[in-house]
């Protein structure tokens, strides 16, 4: 591979519904959306000249062999528990000419190390790396930790990533009004917890009875905030890759939702909204870098090419390993002891149609 030059759902690899293709886009342009708030916070936009020109005149995205490649991660930090584990791992790819998009997910329950620090999920690759010697955190650092580990893991340059935290994502489906999501299948959740219950000493009190219809619907942001959440649902809606692709179809919403009121074109109400809503997602993108990932993302309009992996057993790329031996914990590891098998599907899927070889050598 070249230097860079800047700087759940499927088995295996298969064209997923139009649906679902559809939430893979979603999840990569909404992340780009949203990076407009925090940029916002960092960068001086008070003159209005300044503002424009960045709109007007975006600098080149950051790619290697072509493609543009983001991380997301979903940090669910609800009820103030302290833990920053961020249990959704996405990771998106696109030509600069807006082809061949791609999907990666990397499930919370892979076992990596967390050198120089020791080994764990990669979930916590986050926390490990943003916390400080005095207890406290930079999310810059932590951020940074996680896409190095994540690019071992998958053998691919990361150029830009994104920390959404779904409890501040409340306040986004607020300002725009509720969002419609698409529910697939109906389920219950009879063991939903209450925030601020925990410790409850009646255990009646502690959990609340979700239900959903399969449908699309209208939506609250705390009803959202459930559906996203929901970890022991019914109808094979208890399990992370569920999860996952349930937060997809709400980020597709607010997706939808943000299109719908044509916020892309006026340059006023982005600065409102967003300011709203800035603390709930980190980005490294500028401001300039934001307009033309959104302009390339754009011209995605045919759904069925859009191609997905997700690192499960089903893909025979990683295995449940004896919990005896990592303390009792049910992790995933790579399928042959090393990333090999992975870096070769993954070379794969970006660089269609040319041999294992030809990709390496580029």
């Amino acid at each position: 591979m070249s230097m860079n030059r800047q700087i759940d759902f499927d088995k295996g690899v298969k064209r997923r519904s139009s649906r679902g293709r559809r939430a893979i886009i979603a999840a990569g342009i909404l992340a780009l959306v949203a990076s407009v708030g925090i940029i916002l916070a960092k960068v001086d936009l008070l003159s209005p000249i300044s503002f424009v020109a960045q709109l007007v005149s975006p600098t080149q995205l950051k790619e290697t062999d072509g493609r543009v490649n983001a991380l997301i991660l979903g940090l669910d930090s609800r009820g103030g528990t302290g833990l920053l584990n961020t249990d959704t791992i996405l990771v998106g790819s696109l030509s600069v000419t807006g082809e061949e998009p791609v999907l990666i997910s990397v499930p919370r329950d892979f076992w990596i190390s967390l050198a120089p620090y020791s080994y764990g999920r990669i979930n916590s690759a986050y926390s490990v790396g943003g916390t400080q010697k005095d207890g406290s955190f930079d999310e810059g650092e932590g951020a940074e930790f996680a896409k190095g580990k994540i690019e071992g893991v998958l053998g691919i340059p990361i150029h830009y990533f994104a920390v959404i935290d779904f409890e501040g994502f409340k306040e986004v489906i607020e300002t725009v009004g509720g969002v419609e999501v698409c529910v697939e299948r109906a389920f219950d959740d009879y063991s939903y917890p209450v925030p601020g219950h925990e410790s409850d000493p009646i255990i009646s009190r502690r959990y609340e009875h979700l239900h959903f219809n399969s449908g699309c619907q209208l939506m609250d942001e705390e009803t959202a905030l459930k559906y996203a959440r929901s970890r022991t649902g019914t109808n094979g809606e208890g399990n992370d890759f569920a999860r996952v692709r349930r937060q997809q179809n709400v980020i597709m919403g607010v997706k939808d939702k943000i299109f719908s009121l044509n916020l892309l074109t006026d340059s006023g109400k982005i600065v409102k909204l967003y300011q709203q809503f800035s603390k709930s997602l980190r980005t490294n993108m500028t401001l300039g870098e934001l307009k033309r990932a959104l302009e390339i993302a754009q011209k995605v309009v045919d759904f069925a090419q859009v191609k997905s992996l997700v690192l499960d057993p089903d893909s025979q790329l990683v295995y449940h390993p004896d919990p005896a031996s990592y303390g009792g914990a049910y992790v995933l590891v790579p399928t042959g002891g090393n990333y090999e098998k992975i870096h070769s599907a993954i070379r794969g899927l970006l660089f269609v149609g040319k041999t294992d070889a030809e990709a390496q050598s580029e």
